[in-house]
């Protein structure tokens, strides 16, 4: 029964929140804060509603470092919560094109300056990575990436696809690294005090110097270091 009145009243929280995004985004379109301010909007009561503790770990790691490509790992929609809760201002977000399709959220998502990438079509797909890395070298923004390429629910750290590395080469921007234990399949909704979420924040990875084709290992060591933490915090979490 918690968990039902929980789902109601967080998707009336997102909607209202989305609503006054869209309104703000209206006001100054497209604007590298608008994402930072709603995402703050979101996770200020978010958390309380449903129940998690969500606590954050270092992060001194990512301040003052300008212009970069943050990875986090994807688990199910709840991850705008923690997500939002992480986001630097100047950060815009990467999603696939049928996000825009969903009510308020899609609106905002496209209205606030996001990019939107349709992974169906390879040459539309690329020529979506080729503005990235424009926007990330003129606007001095950074982009926000979840490279498994979709929501693992429980299944662990994915594979990872190498746009968003390429991406970072192209623009010689560093790759900042953001992972969030587990908590798909693991969180109660049911309990009163549902569950926590840890949010850490690895080193910088440089890519100063690298051309195309160190993409791949670039992506293996970016992967190879947030598998060892996530592993780490579900350990401490879950035993």
């Amino acid at each position: 029964m918690l968990k039902i009145v929980r789902f109601i009243l967080i998707g009336i929280y997102i909607a209202c929140v989305m609503t006054l995004g869209i309104l703000i985004s209206l006001a100054r379109p497209r604007h590298p804060n608008n994402v930072y301010l709603i995402s703050r909007m979101l996770g200020w009561k978010g958390f309380l509603i449903l129940g998690v503790e969500f606590e954050q770990r270092n992060h001194h790691l990512h301040d003052e470092i300008g212009a970069a490509v943050y990875c986090s790992n994807h688990q199910n929609d709840l991850d705008m919560f923690p997500g939002g809760a992480s986001v630097h201002k100047r950060t815009v977000v990467l999603g696939k094109s049928s996000i825009i399709l969903i009510p308020f959220f899609g609106q905002f998502f496209w209205l606030s300056g996001n990019i939107l990438i349709n992974r169906k079509n390879s040459h539309k797909a690329r020529k979506s990575m080729e503005q990235v890395t424009r926007r990330i070298k003129e606007e001095q923004i950074s982009v926000w990436v979840m490279p498994e390429g979709t929501r693992s629910k429980g299944r662990g750290l994915l594979p990872f696809k190498k746009g968003a590395f390429v991406t970072a080469i192209a623009a010689e921007c560093p790759i900042a690294p953001i992972i969030f234990s587990s908590y798909s399949k693991k969180l109660d909704l049911n309990k009163w005090r549902s569950g926590k979420i840890i949010s850490t924040r690895l080193p910088i990875i440089e890519t100063k110097g690298m051309t195309k084709e160190d993409a791949p290992k670039l992506m293996e060591q970016t992967r190879e270091a947030m598998l060892k933490c996530l592993t780490e915090m579900d350990n401490e979490l879950y035993g």
